[in-house]
């Protein structure tokens, strides 16, 4: 298993699996139709094509073989004053979950934070996803907030 940031030749290469990863996290934390994460997915695709053109994120891919079974896109952002890395995304492949993947990717992603100063990593989780959360709370994330809604 190796653990690499993907440059930009990579994202096309692993483009459609990345669109794959990220419907099927759609489909198992929300909602809603598959078609509606398709739809989604693509959206995101796009931005993270744009993203990574201009150096505004990193994507930093599991690859086994010739395959891209995991991967955690993140990004620097101001919150009140503080310079943060955001996890946008992190996915591992259904099949690969439980072999210490998504640690690794995080692992790498506190990395590239520390290298550019900053030392604050940040994220959102849907609380219907307890297996993300439980993962979160064991690699030392803590809640500072929640995102409540009301149904009207």
């Amino acid at each position: 298993m190796i653990i690499k940031t993907l440059q930009y030749d990579d994202f096309l290469l692993y483009r459609d699996r990345i669109r794959d990863l990220l419907a099927e996290i759609y489909d198992i934390n929300f909602d809603v139709s598959h078609d509606y994460s398709i739809n989604e997915s693509n959206k995101k695709l796009k931005l993270l094509d744009e993203y990574i053109k201009s150096n505004q994120a990193v994507l930093i891919g599991a690859i086994e073989g010739e395959n891209l079974v995991g991967f955690i896109w993140i990004y620097r952002h101001e919150y009140f004053g503080e310079i943060r890395m955001h996890v946008n995304q992190i996915i591992v492949d259904r099949g690969y979950k439980g072999k210490g993947i998504g640690k690794r990717l995080l692992e790498e992603a506190e990395k590239k934070a520390l290298e550019t100063g900053i030392n604050v990593i940040d994220l959102f989780v849907s609380e219907k996803n307890i297996e993300a959360m439980n993962f979160y709370k064991k690699s030392g994330f803590i809640t500072e907030r929640r995102y409540m809604k009301k149904m009207l």
